[in-house]
């Protein structure tokens, strides 16, 4: 359990921050203790292997309001000037970790088409979020079809383009493991862990490249070895429950 104390941005010690960010120390990443939104950033730490940690917030109700957004994930990084930045909001926490770690392509073009394809991924997941999750349970079954018939299909055969243009090797781009490749991943491993998963993957895998592209994320050795274990297991077997009814959790 984590306390949160970082309402606002600190403006005093930008230098020191800056110098942090540059030179970390250690991660630390704040989020419920479900994958979601909080998957990618964890599964990018684990193949970056580096000093982290991972935690939940101790009582969010009551300390919400102490993070920048009123939002987790939050990501702490403390530099060897023993300095902790705080970074907010997914995608910029998933794009600072990308880059440190090597998982933006090899240039400037590449890293442009890599956060591309990792920002469709994402809409697509707070897509689902907000159509299916968040709606009352009245229209929730109404809210599942749209997204079947319109959104999904539309990303997949987007995405399928992409993945045979590169081969159909399992990535988006060259031979290499990115930040798009994960978080695709995770957005179907999200739509897996749905009540209405089977509905859902029954249209996913229709994609024989998207299935190869979940696969051979899931291959990597230091996502093997992260999720293998129990803190991932137990971040996995609560997301069923969490879905089921996600306001008795709030």
């Amino acid at each position: 359990m984590a306390h949160i104390d970082c309402s606002h941005f600190s403006r005093d010690a930008s230098v020191e921050l800056s110098e942090a960010l540059a030179k970390p120390a250690s991660y630390e990443l704040l989020y419920f203790p479900v994958l979601s939104n909080g998957a990618t950033g964890r599964d990018l730490l684990a193949c970056g292997d580096v000093n982290w940690s991972h935690a939940v917030p101790a009582d969010w109700k009551a300390e919400k309001n102490k993070a920048p957004f009123q939002m987790v994930p939050l990501l702490y990084v403390t530099g060897e000037n023993g300095k902790t930045a705080t970074l907010a909001e997914t995608v910029v926490i998933e794009h600072y970790l990308s880059k440190k770690f090597g998982l933006l392509g090899s240039n400037e073009y590449e890293e442009s088409i890599i956060k591309s394809l990792h920002s469709s991924s994402a809409a697509v997941q707070n897509a689902f979020a907000v159509t299916v999750t968040w709606n009352t349970p009245e229209g929730k079954a109404g809210a599942l079809g749209f997204f079947t018939t319109s959104t999904l299909p539309i990303w997949i055969e987007a995405h399928e383009r992409h993945l045979i243009d590169n081969g159909n090797n399992g990535h988006y781009v060259g031979d290499k493991l990115s930040l798009a490749d994960i978080r695709t991943a995770n957005t179907i491993e999200h739509l897996a862990a749905q009540p209405e998963s089977a509905t859902l993957m029954a249209i996913v895998n229709k994609s024989a490249p998207l299935v190869k592209l979940r696969d051979t994320v899931s291959k990597h050795p230091k996502l093997v070895q992260w999720r293998s274990g129990a803190d991932y297991k137990g971040y996995f077997e609560s997301n069923r429950a969490f879905y089921a009814n996600p306001a008795a959790f709030m």
